[in-house]
This record gives structure tokens, C-alpha cells and sequence, in this order.
């Protein structure tokens, strides 16, 4: 924590003075891994806890320029055999990195390949799917026809028998070295995807669309080693202790989707885009990576609502490798449970491993090629997601955090700008590059947008073990100041005559008073500390009845997110000064005590500053003016007619006047027992002087007064009485 609270302050102080531009700067770390995997990689790895470092280098060996690559094998001599589609086309890689078409299938795609204990290549093609074996020139003969649609794998005993899964029916064939084949289980699935052996020689075979994974022994007796949630258990690889690694997927492209596909002679793999979500309980996670140790407990390593893994391959020193997509990176799980972004190939999907005399070879999907995979690259680079300081700002700083600083390479990060969201020719040149990790002044040009690049260099005759985490990046912090903008209040409502606001005591610190007497401590601190319990905060307000009490509430904001205060002032109609009722209010409301003004309209207007967040000669302020409103606190006067006596009859007429608010309803009561509602002569109460009439009739003589009240739209009310005419 010393360490964070430290940069925090070299940047404060290396920010130049004339930069300022608003009080607070704005931080912005990127530290994890989620935060991290939203750049672009380029021979920079990134680890499942939040660290780049130097990835090995992917070289492109080799191009088939078919679309998919679905399976290879290494032969004779260490060449690789390569089976792709949609074109049915098997290619021959040298050791030397040299390829070239070695055989054309009458089938669309190979998704199978092995080499039996003499070196003679086999291949499974679909749809129609049938086993050939290539002749040493390339040339190929049926070896096997189950009369099956799919063959999804291969896989040799020691005694060259050779097992075939097969789909639609979910049946392992198991063929002899002469050819002759028949059924060696029978899974009651649709199909049987991926095949291996375990320690103890038992066969290991993956399904769908249910997912299982069963493990059978030599006389075909099965028993489900796991039941996984997912539709299919798409890749196995076993280590030398005998844990068994395994992948199950849903929606993957070699099930559902290519069993519709393949029936139509084309071959398309899955496109939707995904991503990499580091080690996680993934709720609805469409891809799930299993250990399963010998005693058969399950333990789930990775998972992921978005990526699909193709294939797994368990090295020498324990580390599990992923081939992944629908972005062609290579994952690496390493014993301690930690996952290594290791390799990104640019192209969609990584679609088998294989290690040829030491070095890994990659094979991809969309486009078809095999990349080599070797030690640490001599330079890599990673580019951040862009930065947004929400408008334009001036840059602060930019430090890093370099985990264990290796001798043999270095860190250098640049930064560049623009006002586009994504960077493109607009934006202003690269940096020069920044060398100290402790702080650098950003030497980009003001904008609303910012991205940093991390570079990498090992020093010329030094190589890094693949997954070493010496001199590693796991943090960068970048700071900026926005250019400050006025504070606009938004709106501004009068409450109905009468409203008064209340405020609800309460104290949200629980009897505790933070930051010292008034909150004057409280003050100087970030506001996003200060409104965790701050007094700022306040209940809400209950609305009561008040007499001549007028209430107005506001809405404001600051584009820089300033602490706001507010001014309030009041104007009678026909004067031209405003006058101060508050001037450091908090809160967006505001009740005036009207009954101690002079009758008449007003206004309010509203004044939001930001001063308490910026100097007083760079504050800001904006405002907003009510509607007129009325403050009326003469009651209303009632001037009586004689009462006139024709009958039975008594004919009632008075005028009701008021200053300046309009007259609301006029009631009558004889005696005061019953109240009756009486409209004006011309029909409307909606002016200031009204003129009432009404006749009562059969009045009993018991009765002696009337009684009139008249309230106006303020809630004045003005009462009378008259007698009664004798009668």
C-alpha cells in the first residue's frame, strides 16, 4: 500500500503546473487480467494473476492455404503429416520446415491421423468416413471401411492394432493389423470424439452430445471415468503420473455443427468471437478443462462462457498447453493452477499441438498453417485498450511495476493519443520511449483518448525459459487532469404552495461526526472517500404542510465530477436585483419562508458552482431560473351586497378580492353546520376579484347568519359573516 501511495505522489508532483487543469487528477490502473487481456498481444504473454512478460516466439513454418487444419501426426524421421479440409488434402512438413501436398483424399476432411510401430501414415477422412494407409510415396489405399459417416480420431496399441472412433452411431471399431475391423464398443452416443491411452493401457475415449468420458479396459468393458455438463469431451492427454487432462465443450464446431456441415461436403468451423477469462467458477460456461487423478477425483482447472479448446498436450515439465480459439492463442496451466496467456498466432483457432525434436509446432484453422513455437522472443509488445479521460485532458504520468527485474531483458512503454475511441491515423505518433518505472511525464498531446505499449527486449544471447515470470509487468498506472467544464443545473421544480421540505433526523455515521468538527478534515479528502459516510449525505426530506412556505428542488452535474455548491437567490417581478438567500447550500432543495415577504411574484434562481474542487480563478458555475411563482399572504377580503328577501327566497351576493394570488373556490354555510361549494357569476374562479350570487331557499327562521369563506391558489382564506334577513 506505501508503495501505490507513493507513485500517487511522484506523479502529483512531476505533473507541470500549467497542465492543472481541474484540483483532483483521475488514476487509472490496469493491474488484472481482465483489465490486461483487453489489449493486443504481439510475443507478450499474460498470467491468469495479472502479468506480461516476454512470450516465446511464434514463427510461421508452414502455409497449406486450406481453411482448416483438423489433425496431424508426426512420422518417420520427425516429418509431419497434416490433414486438412474442405479439400480432403494431407501435407508432408520436413524437419527442415519445408511442406508440400503428399496426398488429395476423395473425402473433403481428415480429422484423423496416426503412424503405426513400422511408420506407415494413416488418415480418417469424412464425410463417407473410411481409414486409408499412404503407401511411402503418398499414395492411398483403403485400409478400413466401417461404413460409417465420421472418423473423428486414431489411436495404435502396442500391437498395432488400431482403434477408430466413429460417429454417427457413437462405436469404436477396433481393427487388426491386416485390416479386418469390428466393433470393440459400443457407446450408445452419437459420437466418439477423441481417443488416448492411460498408464495402465486402458483406452480413453471422449463423447457426444452428452460429454462423457469413459475409460475401457482390453476386453471393451467400460465404465464413465466423468459425466461432464457439456455436450462434448473434445480433447484428453494423460502425464506421466497418470492424471488425466480432458476438455468438454458445448456448441463446438466438430459435433453438431460438422455433422450437418460435412454431410455437405464443406467444412465450417465456428466464427463467433471469443475470449480468454482467466481461472474462474464460470456459470454457464460453455468450456471446461478437467485433472482427474488416479483415484478418479475431478478437479475443474479452467473454464470459460466463450472460448473453445481444440486440443491439449502435457509436456515434459508438467505445464498443460491449450490450443484454443476463436483468436488462435495458445494457454498454458501450470502445476500451481495459474494460467499463462502463451501465444497468440493471429489466426482463429489453434487446433492441434505437437512437439517435433524438442520444439512445439502449432497447428491453426482459419487460415491453415503450422507455426513453430521456440524460446522467448528477442521482442514483444503489448498495446492497451484505449484510455478514456472522458474529454479532453492533459496527460500526467505513466509508472509501472516490474516483478522480479530479469538481467537479461528490459521495459520500455510508450504512449500515444487521439480523440477517436479507436486508435487509428488521426492519432498522434508514438512516444519516445519512458524508461523510468517509478514515473514518467507523458510527452502525448492533449486529447480525450489515450494508449500505452508495453516493449520488451531480451538482450541478444539470452533466452528465457518458456512461462518464466522474471521481469514481468503487472502493473501500470497512467494519470490525467481534465480541462475543468461548468456545472449545469438541469432542472429546477417549484413545489406546490404550502410544501415544505423536512429533513428526517438521522445520522449516517452512526453518532460519530467523521472527519473532526464541522467535517472540516473531511473536506480535503478524495470524494469518493468523503461520501462514504460523509454529512454530505443526507436523509431524505419529508414534506409537510407549511403555510406560505414555497419549495423548490434541483437537479445539477459536473462533467468533471466536482463536488458541487449552491447558491440561492430571489427576485421580486419588477425589480432588477437578485438577492442572496444562501449562498453554501449542499443539498438540491430549498424551502422559503414566505410568510415573511411582501405579497407578490417571484423568482428563484439557482446558482451551482464548483469552487470547492477547483481555485477560486479557475471555479465555474452554471445556473437556472424558475418559472414566476407567487407569494401571497393577504387573505382574501369579502365585501357583502344587503341580503335581499323575496318570499320564501333570499337572494346572497358578495365580491371576493385578493392582492396577487387567484382566487381558488368560495364556500357557504348557514350557521356554520354544512359547507356548499358556490361558483362565481361568470362561471371560473381564475382572477383576483370575483363576483358570487346565489338564492337560498326555504330557510328556516331558526336560521339567523351565513357564513362565507374563500381560500386563493396559495392556500389564503379569508372568512365572513352576514345576518339574515328577518323572516
Amino acid at each position: 500500500m506505501r508503495t501505490i501511495w507513493r507513485l500517487s505522489l511522484l506523479v502529483v508532483l512531476l505533473a507541470p503546473v500549467d497542465q492543472l487543469y481541474a484540483v483532483h487528477p483521475t488514476w487509472v490502473t490496469t493491474a488484472t487480467a481482465e483489465e490486461f487481456f483487453k489489449g493486443d498481444f504481439d510475443g507478450v504473454s499474460l498470467t491468469s494473476d495479472g502479468r506480461l512478460l516476454p512470450a516465446p516466439a511464434v514463427t510461421e513454418v508452414f502455409n497449406t492455404e486450406q481453411a482448416f487444419v483438423h489433425s496431424a501426426v508426426v512420422g518417420p524421421g520427425g516429418a509431419v503429416y497434416i490433414g486438412t479440409g474442405a479439400n480432403g488434402k494431407v501435407f508432408r512438413l520436413d524437419p527442415a520446415g519445408k511442406g508440400s501436398e503428399w496426398a488429395k483424399m476423395d473425402e473433403p476432411a481428415v480429422y484423423a491421423m496416426a503412424v503405426d510401430s513400422k511408420g506407415r501414415i494413416y488418415a480418417g477422412t469424412s464425410p463417407g468416413g473410411k481409414v486409408y494407409r499412404f503407401a511411402a510415396d503418398g499414395k492411398p489405399e483403403v485400409f478400413f471401411d466401417p461404413d460409417e459417416k465420421f472418423i473423428w480420431d486414431l489411436l495404435f496399441d502396442d500391437q498395432d492394432n488400431l482403434y477408430v472412433a466413429t460417429g454417427p452411431k457413437g462405436i469404436i471399431y477396433k481393427v487388426s493389423p491386416s485390416g479386418e475391423g469390428k466393433p470393440f464398443f459400443d457407446s450408445h452416443e452419437t459420437h466418439i470424439v477423441k481417443l488416448a491411452w492411460d498408464l495402465e493401457k486402458n483406452l480413453l475415449a471422449g463423447s457426444a452430445p452428452k460429454g462423457l468420458l469413459f475409460r475401457i479396459d482390453p476386453s471393451g468393458k467400460a465404465y464413465v471415468l466423468y459425466d461432464s455438463s457439456l455436450e462434448e469431451m473434445k480433447a484428453i492427454a494423460v502425464d506421466r503420473y497418470g492424471n488425466i487432462y480432458a476438455a468438454a465443450l458445448s456448441g463446438g464446431p466438430e459435433t453438431k455443427a460438422s455433422s450437418e456441415t460435412a454431410a455437405k461436403s464443406s467444412d465450417q468451423d465456428s466464427t463467433e468471437e471469443s475470449k480468454v477469462e482467466l481461472p474462474r467458477a464460470a456459470k454457464g460456461a460453455k468450456l471446461e478443462v478437467y485433472r482427474i487423478d488416479k483415484e478418479g477425483l475431478v478437479e475443474t482447472l479452467y473454464s470459460s462462457t466463450d472460448e473453445l479448446v481444440f486440443d491439449i498436450l502435457v509436456r515434459s515439465d508438467g505445464n498443460v498447453l491449450l490450443g484454443t480459439g476463436n483468436e488462435g492463442r495458445v494457454l498454458m496451466l501450470t502445476r500451481k493452477g495459474f494460467v499463462t496467456l502463451l501465444a497468440d498466432t493471429r489466426e482463429e483457432q489453434v487446433t492441434r499441438l505437437l512437439e517435433q525434436g524438442g520444439q512445439l509446432l502449432l497447428m491453426t484453422s482459419n487460415l491453415g498453417k503450422v507455426y513453430r513455437l521456440s524460446d522467448v522472443a528477442k521482442t514483444g509488445t503489448f498495446e492497451s485498450d484505449t484510455i478514456d479521460a472522458g474529454m479532453v485532458s492533459h496527460w500526467g504520468t505513466i509508472s509501472w511495476r516490474v516483478v522480479d527485474p530479469s538481467p537479461s531483458s528490459t521495459v520500455k512503454l510508450y504512449t500515444r493519443s487521439g480523440n477517436t475511441e479507436t486508435p487509428d491515423d488521426t492519432w498522434a505518433d508514438w512516444s519516445v520511449g519512458y524508461t523510468k518505472a517509478d514515473g514518467s511525464a507523458i510527452a502525448s498531446v492533449p486529447a480525450r483518448f489515450l494508449q500505452f505499449k508495453v516493449e520488451f527486449t531480451v538482450a541478444g544471447g539470452q533466452t528465457e525459459s518458456i512461462g518464466a515470470q522474471q521481469g514481468a509487468v503487472d502493473l501500470v498506472r497512467v494519470s490525467y487532469q481534465q480541462a475543468n467544464m461548468a456545472p449545469k443545473v438541469s432542472s429546477l421544480t417549484l413545489l406546490a404552495p404550502g410544501v415544505a421540505l423536512a429533513k428526517i433526523p438521522g445520522n449516517p455515521a452512526g453518532g460519530v461526526t467523521p472527519g473532526g468538527p464541522g467535517g472540516a478534515h473531511a473536506e480535503i479528502l478524495p470524494k469518493t472517500i468523503r461520501d462514504l459516510e460523509s454529512p454530505r449525505i443526507s436523509p431524505p426530506s419529508r414534506r409537510i404542510y407549511v403555510p406560505g412556505a414555497r419549495s423548490l428542488t434541483w437537479e445539477a452535474s459536473d462533467p468533471n465530477k466536482d463536488t458541487l455548491i449552491y447558491s440561492l437567490f430571489l427576485r421580486r417581478e419588477g425589480d432588477s436585483t437578485w438577492n442572496l438567500i444562501e449562498g453554501q447550500l449542499e443539498d438540491g432543495e430549498y424551502t422559503l419562508d414566505g410568510a415573511s415577504l411582501p405579497d407578490g411574484v417571484y423568482y428563484f434562481r439557482v446558482v451551482a458552482s464548483d469552487r470547492e474542487s477547483n481555485p477560486s480563478n479557475q471555479a465555474l458555475q452554471g445556473e437556472l431560473v424558475s418559472k414566476p411563482f407567487i407569494l401571497a399572504n393577504t387573505i382574501p377580503a369579502i365585501d357583502w351586497q344587503p341580503a335581499q328577501l323575496s318570499g320564501t327566497k333570499i337572494r346572497i351576493r358578495f365580491a371576493a378580492t385578493t392582492t396577487v394570488s387567484p382566487i381558488y373556490e368560495a364556500q357557504y354555510s348557514l350557521d356554520g353546520v354544512h359547507w356548499h361549494v358556490v361558483f362565481p357569476e361568470d362561471g371560473i374562479a381564475d382572477s383576483t376579484s370575483e363576483m358570487y350570487s346565489f338564492e337560498l331557499s326555504d330557510v328556516s327562521s331558526q336560521s339567523k347568519n351565513i357564513f362565507v369563506r374563500v381560500a386563493d391558489t396559495v392556500g389564503n382564506l379569508g372568512t365572513s359573516m352576514q345576518a339574515l334577513p328577518a323572516r
